[in-house]
């Protein structure tokens, strides 16, 4: 599981730093990433979302964790990539030459 803790932390490079992990992860591999609970650092979230491509990965949880140290935590999961058919042309294509 690939984890990033953005509690007290620069958010335009932890981005960059979640896009360019997500991208290098496997389908089916998750990643957990924790935020302050606080207005500006849970629209991070928001912001995680919008630059991960839609179709890439599952949402598995969003919530507020208690404790000592409260906090947010979102969970995705990467999709398995859709596969594309090869082009089969149509009947006037000759099957061998």
């Amino acid at each position: 599981m690939v984890s990033f803790d953005l509690r007290q932390t620069l958010i335009p490079f932890s981005l960059l730093q979640i896009a360019n992990a997500f991208g290098k992860m496997k389908p089916g591999e998750e990643m957990e990433i924790y935020a302050a609970i606080d207005a500006d650092e849970t629209a991070i979230f928001k912001d995680i979302l919008r630059i991960l491509p839609p179709a890439g990965y599952d949402l598995l949880s969003q919530d507020d964790l208690a404790g000592d140290d409260p906090a947010a935590r979102l969970r995705l999961r990467k999709r398995q990539s859709p596969t594309t058919p090869k082009p089969q042309g149509d009947s006037s294509c000759p099957k061998s030459i």
